[in-house]
């Protein structure tokens, strides 16, 4: 188990981190090294909790996603995005980068908006409820509606004590304990069984799919958040799933150079073909771009710089169309592995596009930046 204790202490104890690291690092904030534990530990975990060979069939199993949640809660992964002894979202980004490499589907973006969104309400109620999704007894999917950023993604209303309207574009849906609708002026937060509630898979790229509920006069609860929080937790899963398509780019990529040096074409390894040599270290420059990018937004949010949200909108306008080139590149190195759905590299490929795709993609991003350098549109 990472979090919430980090560690700190029992690094120390165990020899993981050395005592100049453990030392040298800012009060109240996460070293380096800790970082890297917490990847090695993540990587770790998810390959013995969600291998490779399984992940396919796993992906549609309910019992099999509910079982790994438990398994992530164990990890004190569910406490992310709750502030826990200065963890922050360079530690978000991280855990789903480790998430897009494994193809893993933990419903973690719910329980990382609840902890962001839901951590100043008083109410005993919620803090039972963070408590259950923390020990993974409960999961929460995020229905962003106006937040989204994508048109189609549609609008929840909220009308004496009950929620109309219908959303699309939900992740997690199927096997969540809660929805946590994003409204105008706050969110709602409303049972998976709750009366007048449906859900309608949506296939696509995404796997497992997304969903559209509809509310016909959902009974639900109603929270006053401000809206720039719901703008900042909205902002925070656009980076995270960036984060995620990164990881998943990063392993179509591994997959891809270790095929070139074992693949023979011509009577030669695919690996010494300079078309193919080049093509893969654009890839490699592209990943290194975006995973800087990504980084840089995470760290200026997490100490603070009041023009974070225009180092996130650079951000996922570099990373889009870097990683969709590698996802590209890297599925025409594999040849007709890409294409096969025993292999995992489809899965990968199917992430990468997925989650760059959503919330207005970089359109979205492209006119964020365009606002701040040159005004809104009158």
């Amino acid at each position: 188990m990472w979090l919430p204790a980090r560690l700190n202490t029992l690094s120390i104890f165990a020899g993981a981190l050395p005592m100049d690291d453990v030392a040298s690092q800012v009060p109240d904030g996460v070293s380096d090294a800790e970082r890297d534990l917490l990847r090695k530990s993540a990587r770790d975990f998810l390959a013995a909790a969600w291998p490779a060979s399984q992940a396919a069939e796993n992906s549609s199993n309910a019992a099999a996603i509910a079982e790994l949640w438990r398994g992530v809660a164990r990890q004190g992964l569910c406490a992310l995005g709750s502030d826990a002894d200065g963890v922050g979202l360079r530690e978000i980004m991280l855990v789903f980068e480790e998430l897009g490499r494994a193809a893993c589907p933990a419903p973690l973006l719910g329980a990382v908006g609840a902890n962001l969104a839901l951590a100043a309400q008083p109410s005993n109620t919620i803090r039972a409820l963070l408590d259950d999704l923390r020990q993974g007894d409960a999961s929460i999917a995020l229905a962003l509606g106006g937040f989204d950023g994508d048109p189609a993604a549609g609008q929840a209303r909220w009308s004496g004590e009950a929620l109309s309207g219908g959303l699309a574009f939900v992740e997690s849906a199927e096997t969540a304990t809660h929805f946590l609708v994003f409204l105008d002026d706050g969110l709602a937060l409303a049972l998976h069984d709750a009366s007048g509630i449906t859900i309608k898979p949506t296939p696509g790229l995404a796997v497992p799919p997304f969903a559209a509920l509809a509310f016909n006069n959902t009974p639900a609860v109603k929270l006053d958040v401000p809206k720039h929080t719901l703008a900042d937790v909205a902002l925070v899963t656009r980076l995270a799933c960036a984060g995620r398509a990164l990881g998943a780019a990063q392993r179509g990529f591994d997959l891809a150079v270790e095929h070139a040096k074992v693949r023979k074409q011509f009577g030669q390894l695919i690996g010494q073909f300079q078309a193919v040599q080049h093509k893969l270290a654009s890839c490699m420059i592209h990943l290194d771009g975006a995973h800087l990018a990504l980084v840089t937004a995470a760290e200026a949010r997490d100490s603070g710089n009041p023009d974070w949200k225009i180092f996130a909108s650079a951000a996922i306008a570099f990373a889009g169309p870097a990683l969709r080139n590698v996802s590209i590149e890297t599925h025409r190195a594999l040849g007709a592995v890409g294409y096969a759905e025993e292999h995992e590299a489809p899965r990968h490929f199917r992430r990468v596009h997925a989650d760059l795709a959503r919330f207005g993609g970089v359109t979205r991003a492209r006119a964020e930046l365009a606002d701040h350098l040159l005004g809104p549109v009158q």
